[in-house]
């Protein structure tokens, strides 16, 4: 099979550029389809640590400098009319025509900022591999949990018919790259500086239960009450700085108060055996195994609690639970099986609801 991997232009695909989760993912699907034997031509920028057949730039470093301003690549708003993507999406357009073949599959994390570019090349056939956003637009999609599918068909309208070619499919990760650590005394909370992400809540949640809380990401501490005086915030660390920590933990603390499509820090730190402390909706009901591996809380007394249990939990457990789920190897298993049922649709047609089911 050969794919073309469409990555964003604010970024250069290496690690250097971890605090973006839609470039790190793009170099983990490409390591993923390279293992599995495909062809991968990869759209990107300059600098690359994706393992691909082809690296063709469509931006440059100097024009994200340029065209990219003072925003930081992170917070990038991903959307056909940002000057990123009006520069590079006709140039991945016309590279693609150039080296298209019959079959070939286009692969996107763009959701509908990169639809013109698929949308160019209608005899090929577009899936976007890894939704966790709004704006899903292909008639291909893998979403990364089942909470996340259910209400983007519900924004759309879809109450009556399935479609039979979309998939779920968690996020994969590199195990190896998750250390274990004995656990210190401190809660840790890993995500965006934002009132949504719950962080008045962990605040709150860890001065009654009496436990330190430390606090990573990107974003102004000085705009969330509290946060300063009992948080200690560490800035926006890399990735491995930021395992190191993670694993320490005595539980991370996810009290997110709206749907998360997955919730993958959740999933990278049961990867470390640190049990996930988290609301009770979105993609942390398919990802936390509540009283196993973490705990799924609705009030703030259920947080308190929890973080006075964690405790007690098996860390050995919640880790190996992880690598089962969430592994390379897992990954590769399920978007494998997915790419075969796609391929089918060479046979018959794009129109999947033309088919019948017997």
């Amino acid at each position: 099979m050969r794919v073309h991997l469409l990555a964003l232009p604010n970024v250069q695909t290496t690690a250097a550029y971890d605090l973006c989760g839609f470039c790190t993912v793009t170099i983990r699907f490409a390591k993923l389809l390279k293992g599995l034997g495909h062809t991968v031509i990869l759209y990107a920028s300059e600098e690359n640590d994706a393992p691909c057949d082809e690296l063709v730039t469509c931006i440059t470093k100097a024009e994200q400098k340029q065209w990219g301003g003072a925003v930081a690549y992170q917070h990038a708003n991903i959307a056909p009319d940002n000057p990123l993507w009006r520069l590079a999406s006709p140039r991945m357009i016309a590279a693609i025509q150039q080296r298209k073949r019959p079959q070939d599959i286009i692969c996107t994390i763009g959701g509908g900022s990169q639809a013109d570019v698929t949308q160019a090349h209608p005899d090929l056939l577009p899936v976007e591999y890894c939704i966790g956003y709004e704006g899903c637009y292909s008639p291909y999609r893998v979403f990364q949990s089942q909470a996340w599918r259910h209400l983007c068909y519900g924004r759309e309208g879809l109450k009556l018919g399935g479609r039979f070619f979309d998939e779920v499919i968690p996020a994969f990760y590199e195990t190896d790259k998750f250390p274990v650590a004995t656990p210190e005394n401190y809660l840790l909370y890993v995500g965006r500086i934002i009132p949504y992400k719950g962080i008045q809540i962990a605040c709150q949640a860890a001065q009654l239960a009496g436990v330190p809380l430390k606090l990573i990401g990107h974003g102004d501490p000085n705009q969330i009450p509290h946060l300063v005086t009992y948080g200690e915030y560490l800035g926006s660390l890399n990735e491995p700085a930021r395992n190191e920590v993670m694993s320490k933990a005595t539980a991370l603390i996810c009290p997110t108060i709206y749907v998360e499509p997955m919730g993958m820090i959740a999933v990278e730190a049961q990867l470390c055996g640190t049990p996930v402390i988290s609301t009770d909706y979105g993609g942390f009901t398919e990802s936390i195994e509540h009283g196993l591996t973490g705990y799924r809380c609705n009030l703030l007394g259920e947080f308190v609690s929890a973080i006075q249990k964690a405790g007690s939990l098996d860390r050995n457990l919640i880790r190996q639970r992880a690598q089962a789920l969430y592994s390379m190897e897992a990954g590769a298993r399920l978007y494998a099986n997915y790419f075969r049922r796609l391929m089918t649709l060479w046979d018959k047609g794009w129109n999947t609801e033309s088919f019948e089911v017997l």
